[in-house]
């Protein structure tokens, strides 16, 4: 008996724990979230070790106009010797051509070799590519981060936004319950109506299901967002701003301010011009393969041959040798002919992408302050509407004290100023957005 009562503590004890731990939060501001998704985004991780496999790329290709040295030892077991071919006069024969053994059954040999280039300018300008290469992806990393730094921003916004809009919500729930216990008693005392219970039920009812949404998209846009910062934690994301306009909207871009802007700072512009001066530069080095290459060689030989093993007795001759090498081209199947077509063709495609780039950031920045103004008009018109809301909910909840007005009119008061203040909040959140969207397309949002 104690030891069923003992396992059932434990159950409910580890229940409640589980619980508990679930019922954590973490309160998180957009600057920390920015921060987090800087060290532990995992696209970025990937990114910025990109950038140093073409770092390593760099050095690879840097390599071939440096010295090349090496070093080389063989040992052969000869069982028959080796023979070479003589005149017959040579070899004492009247044969036209006379095999001759030579040589010890035992051979060793070892060399250093040594091959420096001097001119070799298709490599030169391959590493000057290279080079490029790499401001490429150091582009990409600052846009990559541009574009995370945006993703975290909205969804942060969006559940600031849906966990006011939950607040709110949960408020109204609060104010129809009470509602709802009125007309149920007005309806008892037969003073009301049951279709006002029936609408004060279907109002709460409604709430508590627009409650239960919400919830579920919290929980699910807290995932998404903790997924961007690369937390792998089970508590709750709990945001600690709020939805407030805290920029200067008297001052925001026209077209051309931003059109400039952007020209100057999109990293996504700027990564296409890098694009096309790699082009450029490979096309160079497909020209460059039609040149000649100079190289210095040398080598240091030792060899020895015997047909035993003592290495006391051995004569050691030494061979080495210092010279030019000279390598020009003259026929490789129209290979490089071919490559250069391609690099030719690469360009150009490079060049169209830019300018579809460039009319694409035309339109996005137009349809960005087209969209800033109306959001902006919305906002003000929005908190108009709450301010007289407001006005209207106090005005009818006097009445109904004084017994002026039914509890339906305050009932539809009270769902105005619900309704009123969550269109603000989204209008906030819509102009928030907005300005975040603004920053990133003129190239001025950074993690």
């Amino acid at each position: 008996m104690k030891r069923k009562f003992l396992n059932i503590m434990l159950v409910l004890l580890l229940l409640f724990s589980g619980k508990a731990l679930h019922a954590q939060k973490r309160d998180l501001s957009l600057a920390e979230a920015l921060a987090l998704a800087a060290k532990g985004n995992k696209e970025l991780q990937v990114q910025m070790l990109e950038e140093i496999r073409f770092q390593e790329i760099t050095r690879e290709t840097q390599s071939y106009l440096l010295p090349n040295i090496s070093a080389n030892a063989a040992y052969s077991r000869y069982f028959d010797r080796q023979v070479i071919f003589l005149p017959g006069s040579f070899a004492g024969t009247n044969k036209p051509v006379q095999e001759v053994a030579v040589g010890g059954k035992n051979a060793f040999n070892g060399f250093l070799s040594l091959s420096q280039p001097l001119f070799m300018e298709s490599v030169r300008r391959e590493k000057q590519a290279a080079l490029i290469n790499e401001r490429i992806q150091k582009e990409r990393t600052i846009d990559l981060q541009s574009q995370l730094a945006f993703q975290i921003s909205a969804s942060y916004f969006e559940l600031l936004l849906m966990n006011s809009q939950l607040s709110l919500q949960q408020q109204s729930l609060s104010r129809n319950i009470r509602a709802l216990i009125d007309t149920r008693a007005l309806f008892a005392q037969g003073r009301g109506l049951k279709v006002d219970t029936l609408r004060s039920y279907i109002a709460v009812e409604n709430l508590k299901s627009s409650i239960s949404y919400l919830k579920n998209n919290i929980e699910v846009s807290g995932i998404r967002l903790k997924r961007l910062m690369g937390l792998n934690e089970v508590s709750e994301i709990k945001p600690t701003d709020s939805l407030n306009i805290e920029h200067d909207q008297a001052g925001f871009y026209t077209l051309d301010q931003a059109l400039q802007t952007a020209a100057l700072n999109r990293h996504d512009i700027n990564l296409q011009k890098l694009s096309i001066e790699h082009g450029q530069k490979q096309l160079s080095v497909r020209k460059a393969e039609y040149l000649p290459q100079i190289s210095v060689v040398g080598q240091y030989q030792v060899q020895a041959q015997a047909d035993n093993l003592n290495f006391g007795n051995y004569s050691l001759p030494r061979t080495s040798f210092l010279g030019l090498q000279l390598t020009i081209p003259i026929f490789n199947g129209n290979r490089t002919n071919a490559q250069l077509n391609q690099a030719r063709i690469k360009v150009r495609q490079e060049k169209i992408r830019l300018s579809d780039l460039q009319e694409e950031m035309n339109a996005e920045l137009a349809a960005i302050i087209s969209r800033w103004k109306e959001a902006n008009a919305q906002l003000i018109v929005q908190k108009t509407t709450v301010e007289a809301a407001e006005l209207n909910y106090t005005m009818m909840n006097d009445r109904y004290k004084n017994g002026l007005s039914s509890r339906l009119e305050l009932t539809d008061a009270e769902l105005s100023l619900t309704q009123g203040k969550i269109n603000y909040l989204q209008a906030v959140y819509n102009l928030k957005v907005l300005y975040v969207e603004l920053q990133r397309s003129l190239g001025l949002l950074k993690l």
